[in-house]
């Protein structure tokens, strides 16, 4: 062999081993490994996925800006790989959005995720609805239509408003009543939204009644009249019966159709309250404190339940809020609140709180949120297996503030919760990893407005004081407009700009 073959063969098998060698390093990039200089050696790299509102934002680590090709349309979510392993400043940023970021540790062959990142807008377009001397509303569940009542002077009024029309009918008067001090009742919208019940109070003995209105010919007929009880509470639609509710006289529970009153029944007796899932009815009898389950019509035979009750029964004026036969909330006047949770870890009453003033479970009833005047916590009633991993029974404090806290409730994705505090509308998240990023949605001018987060039409209802000292209704969309509710849900009320 002569030196030109001879070099000819080293050059070809150079290329041949160069090949190799790119195509190993191509596939190790691929998945995931990087060179580390410093050490010498391939690592296998870790990545990071988030997802977030809203979808077009940059993705900063340590500074840097990650390519916008990590973004996958699939499931709407950035993917970034082959990150070395260590510690990183991830921030999230969007023109006209506030900047959510962490502190993170990226780990080899593990992808750190983040599925509910929420970036609040610097400012929003707020809807301005004429509603002056507005009360309380409350949102039809399964309409897009509020209740919202009003007292000017002597007169007690319930309107009925259309956010999409702007129409706004006058559908009860009362000129000897008021509505109901009771934080904890509202105006009960029927399933089908053609009907509501008015809790009130009498002005001259302050006696509890309930009127109910049926919509689209303002017809009122008087609780208290059609069933000759006194003492009346808890004033509920039956889920799946149209023109059927349930209603407490003293410590007895009654079932009555409205179209034949006369026929009224006792579903139970000596209970201190009740609550209804769309499956089955439940109350918590005493004076024992077990908690029973029975049909809508009360002709099944009752369920036991549990089998004990709350350690403190001293005060047995617990309300239940029940989830299902698994998970129950109980809650008195003294705000102790109590779960009952039949789970992986057994079965048990748990005291949350000594002082709550209201819970509401998530959607999925995976997670229970409760607060109090200046506390808001989350409970989780099952493990959480979405980063970050969280155990069943698990008990974790969300913020806390030195004045009032109000409003507080979920949004949508059940990894945020809105509230009030201090003239601001405030979002936080329950992700306690480095810190909860929380910001302020809205600035108000005065501390006594109401919330709420309508999952309908995507909107934050909200009132607020007008010039003469009046509150009115006001809506954001929430948070934020997405192209394909702007068909559906078009604006049509007075927009302004609001920080």
């Amino acid at each position: 062999m002569n030196d030109s073959q001879i070099s000819k063969t080293i050059f070809f098998w150079t290329l041949v081993v160069l090949f190799w060698l790119t195509a190993a390093i191509i596939i190790g990039y691929a998945f995931g490994y990087r060179f580390n200089p410093q050490k010498g050696i391939f690592i296998y790299g870790g990545a990071v996925t988030i997802k977030t509102t809203p979808q077009e934002v940059d993705v900063y680590l340590d500074g840097i800006l990650m390519p916008s090709k990590s973004f996958n349309r699939l499931n709407n979510s950035y993917h970034i790989n082959g990150i070395y392993p260590g510690n990183y400043l991830l921030e999230v940023k969007a023109p006209n959005y506030q900047t959510w970021s962490k502190k993170i540790s990226v780990h080899s062959g593990i992808s750190t995720e983040f599925w509910n990142v929420t970036l609040t807008q610097n400012s929003y377009a707020r809807e301005d609805f004429e509603s002056p001397g507005i009360q309380k509303f409350f949102i039809s569940p399964r309409k897009n239509l509020a209740a919202f009542s009003q007292q000017i002077e002597n007169d007690f009024m319930v309107k009925i408003f259309d956010p999409g029309t702007l129409e706004i009918n006058q559908v009860f008067l009362a000129n000897d009543h008021v509505f109901t001090n009771d934080n904890k009742e509202n105006i009960e919208w029927s399933p089908q939204a053609h009907r509501i019940i008015i809790p009130s109070i009498k002005n001259e003995n302050e006696e509890k009644n309930y009127f109910i209105v049926t919509l689209d010919t303002a017809e009122t007929v008087s609780l208290k009249e059609i069933t000759n009880d006194n003492n009346l509470t808890h004033a509920r639609w039956d889920p799946k019966n149209k023109n059927v509710m349930f209603y407490m006289s003293d410590d007895n529970l009654y079932r009555i159709d409205l179209d034949a009153p006369q026929e009224k029944k006792i579903v139970a007796s000596h209970i201190a309250s009740y609550d209804l899932t769309p499956k089955a009815l439940f109350y918590f009898q005493l004076p024992e404190g077990i908690v029973y389950q029975t049909s809508f019509d009360g002709t099944d035979s009752p369920l036991q339940v549990t089998t004990s009750a709350p350690e403190k029964m001293d005060d047995n004026s617990y309300q239940i809020i029940v989830y299902d036969e698994d998970r129950i909330v109980f809650l008195n006047k003294n705000n102790t609140l109590f779960i009952y949770n039949k789970g992986l870890d057994g079965t048990y009453f748990r005291e949350l709180s000594n002082d709550a003033l209201g819970s509401q479970f998530s959607d999925d009833g995976k997670k229970l949120l409760f607060w109090n005047n200046h506390e808001i916590s989350t409970y989780f009633v099952r493990k959480w297996e979405v980063q970050p991993i969280r155990n069943e029974n698990e008990l974790m404090p969300i913020t806390k503030f030195s004045d009032q806290i109000e409003n507080v409730q979920w949004t949508r994705d059940y990894e945020h919760v809105l509230f009030t505090n201090d003239k601001k509308i405030k979002l936080i998240e329950i992700d306690n990893r480095d810190h909860r990023n929380m910001m302020d949605v809205l600035s108000l001018n005065d501390n006594s407005s109401l919330l709420v987060n309508n999952f309908t039409d995507s909107k934050l209802y909200y009132t607020e004081k007008n010039d003469q000292g009046q509150n009115s209704l006001h809506a954001i969309y929430f948070p934020e407009r997405t192209t394909f509710l702007q068909s559906f849900f078009p604006t049509t009320g007075t927009t302004t700009v609001q920080n």
